[in-house]
């Protein structure tokens, strides 16, 4: 019974010193790693792009493609079909596939807008977080964009992958709101 006694109030004692942080050691695994945003020259990102026009939502799937030599973004439709490819150069965008149903004229005449050209445009920089002359850039604790602003848009990383490649991003441009998500990175070497 005497050694009983004497386990119990050890199991105690331990127990009671664990709470209030006498024995315990300190856990590493809970700092706050610093990372730095990684930028890709070759990559296709597929997701899902939401814009917001008069209390109604837009969506539109699509595919980006970006190398040294061509940017090209493909919307797509659900059974994931190409709807029509846009040929993305510094001054301006061409259309370099459509379906036949599509009116080439006015979709060519529409996204070279200066508010969409401006928006695909500078879609890869949206990507891999490289504004051109940003004003302001925030960071969250680890080291990774929470946000970065320049004099046309402003663009908001809220989740990355595990390769810290943005995932989860809401984008302003001239108060126009567009949510962007990344389901699928391939980096192309």
């Amino acid at each position: 019974m005497k050694y009983k006694i004497i386990i119990i109030c050890l199991i105690l004692i331990v127990g009671g010193c664990s709470s209030i942080k006498i024995l315990e050691q300190k856990d590493s695994s809970k700092e706050t790693k610093t990372y730095e945003n990684v930028f890709y020259e070759n990559f296709v990102a597929k997701g899902i792009v939401k814009f917001y026009v008069e209390d109604q939502k837009i969506s539109s799937r699509f595919n980006f493609k970006k190398n040294r030599e061509i940017e090209e973004i493909e919307f797509i439709d659900l059974f994931n079909n190409i709807i029509v490819t846009f040929e993305i150069n510094k001054d301006n965008i061409k259309i370099k596939d459509d379906k036949k149903n599509v009116n080439s004229q006015a979709l060519q005449k529409i996204i070279n807008r200066p508010i969409f050209k401006n928006i695909i445009i500078n879609f890869s920089k949206i990507l891999s977080g490289k504004a051109n002359s940003p004003i302001s850039v925030k960071k969250y604790k680890n080291g990774l964009y929470k946000s970065i602003k320049n004099n046309t848009y402003t663009v908001y990383y809220k989740i990355y992958n595990s390769d810290l490649l943005p995932v989860l991003m809401k984008i302003d441009f001239f108060n126009i709101m567009f949510d962007l998500k990344i389901l699928n990175w391939k980096l192309i070497k």
